[in-house]
């Protein structure tokens, strides 16, 4: 049976995802003059809307890698029956605009094949418009200035993900680079791809994993939350930083190694599938930021 459709739900939701985004994109990663460092500010309709229209170019890619994301899950899920939502995408506030973007699967997923498939296909579709978007916004990124009257000693700076320092090594001249809407959406793709990725519970790692075996999910989901719990330990100890994965710890500890049992978990997985889980892994070391958001 296939669920009943709501588009308003999803274009409200949508629309609503990209106003946020825009004021997002408009206070951080294009930021108008002068700069807007408090939500009060926007209190002010002109200041808004300028800071919307600057933030737009943010909110597009932010909005397709979101998109691209989960059409990949609802493709699939099409692609073998299985009853699932269109994207629920989620409004948010600064600094990122959106809490993410989800679907609801409303069927039983018949098989490991499937399973597999299903989560795989959210973050290969992400990471396919995130890659161009990130390329693009090194090509275009100017050198960092610090801007005159802020102490560059104090600034809040982003993490870099392994991809995007890879991308400025061979792409770029040497020093640090300026931010810029395009640099803002393909960091905020990465980030949501790597959180997805993690092989526990119900996560699309966690999916992959159980696809894989049961056993691995088990032993993969117990390592992520000990290494994940020592990530936090470093973000305060080492790093002397706010404790970024401190909040998703607790939701990893929740789902913990906690999978529904599948029809047939009988059917192989095969060649072909194992390879694209280690793409995955590699899409997930890309990916991730040991220390998301810290202060200089």
């Amino acid at each position: 049976m296939r669920p009943p459709s709501r588009p308003r739900i999803h274009v409200v939701l949508a629309v609503a995802t990209f106003a946020t985004l825009g004021v997002a994109g408009g206070m951080v990663w294009e930021p108008t003059e002068p700069p807007i460092f408090s939500l009060l500010e926007l209190l002010d309709p002109v200041r808004l809307l300028d800071t919307f229209l600057s933030g737009v170019p943010y909110a597009v890619w932010v909005l397709a890698i979101l998109g691209a994301h989960e059409m990949g899950h609802y493709v699939a899920c099409r692609l073998y029956g299985i009853p699932a939502t269109l994207p629920f995408f989620l409004p948010g506030i600064p600094p990122l605009g959106s809490f993410g973007a989800v679907i609801r699967i409303r069927g039983p997923i018949p098989d490991r094949r499937a399973l597999f498939d299903v989560a795989a296909a959210g973050p290969i579709a992400g990471f396919a418009v995130t890659l161009p978007v990130l390329v693009f916004g090194v090509l275009q990124a100017q050198p960092f200035v610090p801007s005159p009257g802020v102490d560059p000693g104090s600034a809040v700076k982003l993490g870099e993900p392994v991809l995007l320092s890879l991308l400025q090594r061979f792409m770029s001249e040497p020093g640090e680079l300026a931010v810029n809407a395009w640099i803002g959406a393909g960091w905020v793709g990465l980030l949501v791809t790597s959180l997805n990725l993690f092989p526990v519970g119900q996560l699309d790692g966690g999916h992959a994993a159980y696809a894989w075996s049961r056993r691995m999910h088990t032993v993969l989901a117990r390592a992520t939350l000990v290494a994940l719990l020592g990530v936090v330990v470093a973000q305060i100890v080492v790093f002397r930083q706010f404790p970024f994965y401190v909040v998703w710890l607790a939701i990893l500890l929740w789902m913990r190694d906690r999978h529904p049992r599948l029809f047939d978990e009988a059917t192989p997985l095969g060649a072909g599938r194992k390879v694209v889980a280690v793409l995955l892994a590699i899409i997930f070391a890309l990916s991730f930021i040991l220390v998301p958001i810290y202060i200089d």
